[in-house]
């Protein structure tokens, strides 16, 4: 997975229910049982404040963390 400062951008202009939607694929797809993981509106909005501050080695190091769970799940 890479994630570059254009498609951090994308996904900020996603509304609410898109946003979720996405971040709960994620989510699944890196191992984390989704019923363990809740998200609410209020969520949502310090998610998209994160990814707005996020500096380019945070997006480094959140893709490299997405990928070391992805392999330790098969």
């Amino acid at each position: 997975m890479q994630i570059d400062r254009s498609a951090l951008e994308k996904l900020l202009t996603l509304n609410d229910r898109q946003l979720k939607a996405i971040i709960q694929k994620l989510v699944a797809e890196s191992g984390i049982d989704p019923k363990d993981f809740h998200i609410d509106p209020g969520s949502i909005e310090s998610i998209r404040s994160a990814l707005r501050t996020a500096s380019d080695e945070d997006l480094k190091r959140v893709a490299e963390q997405y990928e070391a769970n992805r392999r330790k799940r098969g």
